[in-house]
């Protein structure tokens, strides 16, 4: 097989770490869920569009391994969703961190999002390449530049601050760290378990 590169890492490489080998906890079958769990499956198929007699995704069965936590997961999820940061913005954020913790499943999904949002397929090949990537506005570099920050700093630089502060306001800047964090902890989770890729997401070779 071809070893495919991209934005200074090894995809094959990666891809076998991550989801190449078995999930760490197997995700529950519909039958097995505890009453609390079977609960917020019923809310979970309504938000999702899920018919009631339709197969549930292997993820949220994995993640209803832990209800409680999965339902805090959601509500922050469903803020973030409803963000105050421009969504287009939002998703080069998203797949920007996504890239940088070499997240499969995370990326492979925001992809899709991204493309739903007119984001193009070289738009998102530049995202593996970040801020340093010709063709950017200035304040979709600082976006890009900031989601760098988090990682190497945890924080915003001055520069970086000022840029965005041009365009966003308070709100934004206040939500901006919050919605790179949650995104950081999501990648997390899903590389430790191992999560399997759904049939459609092709993971970290997504364009």
């Amino acid at each position: 097989m071809t070893v495919e590169q991209s934005g200074d890492r090894n995809i094959d490489k990666r891809m076998a770490e991550v989801v190449g080998r078995p999930q760490r906890i197997a995700p529950l079958r519909e039958e097995d869920l505890s009453p609390e769990a079977r609960q917020f499956a019923v809310e979970l198929r309504a938000a999702f569009g899920i018919p009631e007699n339709g197969a549930m995704p292997e993820v949220l069965r994995t993640m209803l391994v832990h209800p409680a936590l999965f339902r805090a997961q959601m509500a922050m999820g469903i803020v973030l969703a409803n963000s105050t940061i421009p969504a287009r913005e939002r998703e080069l954020a998203v797949l920007r961190n996504a890239w940088l913790c070499g997240a499969p499943y995370e990326w492979g999904e925001h992809v899709d999002i991204a493309k739903r949002l007119g984001v193009t397929s070289a738009e998102i090949e530049r995202c593996t390449q970040g801020s340093k990537a010709e063709g950017w506005s200035d304040h979709e570099r600082a976006v890009l530049k900031g989601v760098e920050e988090f990682h190497a700093d945890h924080m915003l630089s001055e520069a970086t601050w000022e840029q965005l502060a041009r365009t966003w306001n308070d709100e934004q800047l206040m939500e901006f760290p919050v919605l790179v964090g949650t995104y950081i902890a999501t990648a997390l989770q899903q590389n430790t378990l191992r999560v399997r890729l759904a049939d459609n997401n092709p993971g970290l070779a997504h364009r």
